[in-house]
């Protein structure tokens, strides 16, 4: 998923938040559970937290993921307020998936206004993570 929208905290009460601000994740995580399914007795998840699909297009479209993430957080902004209002959460982030360009010196991508406006009203953090392709 080239972006998803990540709501994490230690002690965060991620079902109450769900309940009440209607959210929709595709993946929950509580803190103590283990962080891997094969591992039951390794590593733990060290916080809660919720992650929810904001754009399916591909990693190389980041001007399409931006406008998908205008989308979801206009219609949705009663319903993220709530990141502002419950001190339970340590932090919000959009995560924009790109592939990395090895044709290209310098890879820079710009953030429009509106967007970072909103965003911020919000209390959400952006994370541009920039994968390695893999070759087929």
């Amino acid at each position: 998923m080239p972006c998803i929208l990540r709501i994490v905290g230690e002690n965060f009460d991620v079902d109450n938040f769900i309940d009440r601000s209607a959210i929709k994740p595709y993946k929950i995580f509580y803190k103590g559970e283990p962080q891997y399914a094969t591992k039951p007795d390794g590593k733990k998840i060290e916080r809660s937290g919720c992650s929810i699909e904001i754009s399916k297009v591909d990693f190389e479209n980041l001007d399409q993921q931006i406008d998908d993430a205008l989308v979801y957080l206009n219609q949705n902004q009663e319903k993220l307020r709530w990141i502002n209002k419950n001190p339970e959460i340590q932090y919000a982030v959009l995560d924009f998936g790109l592939n990395y360009d090895s044709d290209k010196f310098v890879q820079s991508h710009y953030l429009p206004n509106e967007f970072l406006k909103l965003v911020s009203e919000l209390g959400v953090g952006i994370e541009i993570s920039i994968y390695h392709p893999v070759d087929e």
